[in-house]
């Protein structure tokens, strides 16, 4: 059961870009000007956020490089470590990584559809307590369906046909956004005095570091995406040389078109006008442009979220995939269909569950219960070059600056969990007990099913 190889470095660095230039960009800097306080700190945490990213992607390559397998994380930490700790990180993709933010997606799309057509009918079932959870469906929840279904759809007819529409969605993205820079810089109602008439802090004190780390927690999430080619390197034509390329590009990309957008949105109008504004993209456009083009601004924002879906639909699906091949899930999602080559079943589970989530009220909270355990199981998946390297794999391929991009990467998502569990102590504990029941439900598998070893098959 292999997946047909489809992909060339184009079409991974479009998935790339794709799953990680999101609504985060256009929504992340208010918040961390409240924060923070200061706008260089706000450009500051972007640029690291996105050397982090570079960190983990040319760390993530090399294991990547060396188990071209779908699946990603899971592959990597069962060869590594255990299969315990592999269905860990399968079983956390499944109930809030992959199908959670992809009702955060569906969700938002179906606010800035209301937002676009003010005529939709708002209609709402109100809130609905079962076994401690509110749950609440109503029009943007019906709306956030449609594209999970559609692009759902479109994956069962083949990686292809998919990474076609992606790639559309890709060019237009990367176009909309240059050209709003290019427009912004040359004929935008822009005062660099906004900017440069703030000092820069001092850098040697506790308050900055604290900030700048603080800074890093959204930031993060805006640049989440950047390993979503290791989970399709099955489907990768020449893995050995597209998944680096395709890596680096996606993040020097990013992180330029990231840093150049909140250039623009701090010069567009005065930082004490923008801190604690959710919609700090839309504000920057009207004081740029004037109010008569917000339209366009909303409209592109939802092309951006319809573009990042699509990509996290088709990335989400290999891990249970890959799962169920190595016999740790039900063996029905291992299942390829004849014709298309596409794992149905995990493509349509998947967006079974993530259609589940859209019902739920409060579900970022889900996603920060989640992501102190991701960042945990990301940081063993970062350390597994130290462990092949003790098991005697060979691989031609060498991390630049090794060890540094581990140990960095490691560090920073240490710091993050650290501050994680301070300010949403509660919040954390109970993503880490969501997680830890991977562990009971591992073993219910493994007694119905023998779980045959990968690290044999992969080192025989």
């Amino acid at each position: 059961m292999e997946l047909k190889k489809s992909l060339n470095t184009f079409d991974s660095v479009s998935l790339l870009f794709s799953s990680m230039v999101g609504s985060g960009i256009f929504f992340t800097s208010g918040f961390l000007l409240k924060e923070t306080g200061n706008p260089w700190i706000v450009i500051l945490c972007w640029g690291v956020g996105g050397f982090l990213a570079l960190c983990g992607s040319i760390t993530y390559a090399y294991a990547a490089r060396l188990l071209p397998y779908a699946g990603g994380d899971y592959v990597y930490l069962k060869v590594a470590y255990s299969p315990v700790l592999a269905f860990m990180s399968g079983w956390s993709s499944l109930l809030t990584n992959f199908s959670a933010c992809i009702s955060v997606l569906a969700l938002a799309f179906g606010k800035y559809i209301v937002i676009l057509f003010p005529g939709i009918p708002i209609w709402d079932s109100g809130i609905y307590r079962i076994l401690g959870v509110d749950f609440q469906i109503g029009t943007e929840t019906f709306i956030g369906i449609v594209p999970i279904l559609l692009f759902s759809g479109l994956n069962f007819f083949g990686i292809k046909s998919a990474v076609i529409v992606q790639n559309f969605f890709a060019v237009v993205k990367i176009t909309g956004l240059i050209l709003f820079l290019i427009l912004g810089f040359s004929i935008g109602n822009t005062n660099w005095n906004y900017l440069f008439s703030v000092p820069f802090p001092e850098v040697a004190t506790l308050s900055f570091f604290s900030k700048v780390l603080i800074g890093i927690v959204p930031v993060s999430f805006s640049y989440l995406g950047w390993n979503m080619i290791t989970y399709l390197a099955e489907e990768v034509r020449s893995p050995e040389k597209s998944l680096i390329r395709s890596a680096v590009t996606a993040c020097f990309l990013v992180t330029g078109l990231y840093l150049s957008l909140n250039i623009l949105f701090l010069v567009s109008a005065p930082s004490s006008e923008l801190s604690g504004q959710d919609g700090i993209g839309a504000i920057a456009f009207q004081s740029l442009f004037g109010k008569k083009l917000a339209i366009v601004t909303t409209a592109f924002v939802t092309w951006v979220i319809l573009g990042s879906l699509s990509a996290i639909l088709i990335g989400g699906s290999r891990v249970y995939f890959a799962m169920a091949r190595d016999g740790a899930f039900l063996s029905n999602f291992a299942n390829l269909h004849p014709k298309y080559g596409s794992p149905y079943v995990a493509i349509f589970f998947q967006a079974g569950i993530a259609i589940l989530f859209l019902t739920i009220k409060d579900i970022e909270s889900l996603l920060y219960m989640i992501t102190c355990s991701i960042l945990l199981l990301s940081c063993l998946t970062a350390a597994t070059p130290f462990r092949f390297k003790k098991m005697g794999f060979q691989s031609d391929y060498k991390i630049p600056f090794y060890p540094l991009p581990i140990l960095i990467y490691i560090f920073a998502n240490v710091a993050v969990m650290v501050v994680l569990f301070t300010e949403k102590p509660v919040t954390a504990l109970w993503g880490l007990t969501i997680t830890l029941t991977a562990i009971p439900t591992y073993y219910l598998f493994k007694l119905h099913k023998k779980t045959p070893s990968l690290h044999k098959e992969l080192t025989r």
